[in-house]
């Protein structure tokens, strides 16, 4: 089993690239926090992890105040990602109302997964021509999916998959082209000793027809020529979690995310 620790690990890792897309982002290591600013008005690549366990609300609630005050002298919103497995017995018990109480909204659940390897497919995948992230043209394709996949607004995966300096620090994509038409994304971050897996999406009208996981195999097999075969460890969605214990990955840990406003 892989420790939750790397998972989190990877996660800051990945999230912290976001900050050189921006000459205002940074990452700010505060007691028991990690502040991930990307300079941008949006609150996913605004992230917040716990870096050691939280015991009870007060303490907890003391490490929200400080990244509060970080991003509302910012006038940026942000997110906070949050492993349950650094909260107390009796801080998972009272978090909704401990967390409703302090503004936050949650976002999402995600299953935190790993795999040591994937099994073989079971279906015939599509034979997508992949390119990686290494142009200015690779860049608009990768940000254009993430808008249509993820809802991410135009101008902020511009900002954020459109710039060059996102792709110098160790943060590897691909897009998978069907014929001439880019229609999926992918990838990976070596860090802490395991490959994580990130940027997963596909156009709406080419879901249903292996497209992601062929994106997700050929990023992942890539990332071993470099990585050697290490585990691989993802934060998932609901909608993806069905393909990826299909691919042998097993839960972990679990995350919620949770967005706030300055």
């Amino acid at each position: 089993m892989v420790p939750f620790e790397l998972l989190e690990l990877n996660l800051r890792a990945t999230l912290s690239v976001f900050c050189r897309a921006h000459p205002a982002g940074e990452v700010v290591s505060k007691p028991g926090l990690e502040l991930i600013c990307s300079g941008v008005s949006f609150s996913t690549f605004n992230a917040v992890l716990l870096t050691e366990p939280a015991e009870g609300p007060e303490e907890f609630c003391g490490r929200l105040r400080i990244a509060r005050e970080y991003f509302r002298a910012r006038n940026l919103p942000w997110s906070l990602w949050l492993c349950e497995d650094w909260l107390g017995k009796g801080l998972r018990r009272r978090l909704s109302g401990v967390v409703r109480s302090a503004g936050l909204v949650l976002l999402s659940r995600m299953p935190g997964m790993a795999a040591a390897e994937l099994r073989p497919p079971t279906r015939n995948l599509p034979r997508l021509a992949f390119r990686e992230v290494a142009s200015q043209q690779e860049r608009r394709a990768f940000e254009q999916i993430m808008t249509a996949a993820f809802g991410v607004p135009s101008l902020i995966a511009r900002q954020i998959y459109g710039a060059e300096a996102t792709w110098r620090d160790g943060l590897t994509g691909w897009v998978g082209y069907w014929g001439e038409a880019p229609v999926t994304t992918a990838a990976t971050r070596i860090a802490a000793g395991v490959i994580g897996l990130y940027a997963v999406g596909t156009l709406a009208a080419f879901r249903g027809q292996g497209c992601a996981e062929a994106a997700v195999r050929h990023a992942i097999a890539h990332a071993r020529k470099a990585a050697g075969s290490c585990a691989v460890v993802l934060q998932s969605t609901a909608q993806a979690r069905p393909l990826y214990e299909r691919l042998g990955f097993r839960t972990v840990t679990a995350y919620e995310v949770y967005s706030a406003w300055p």
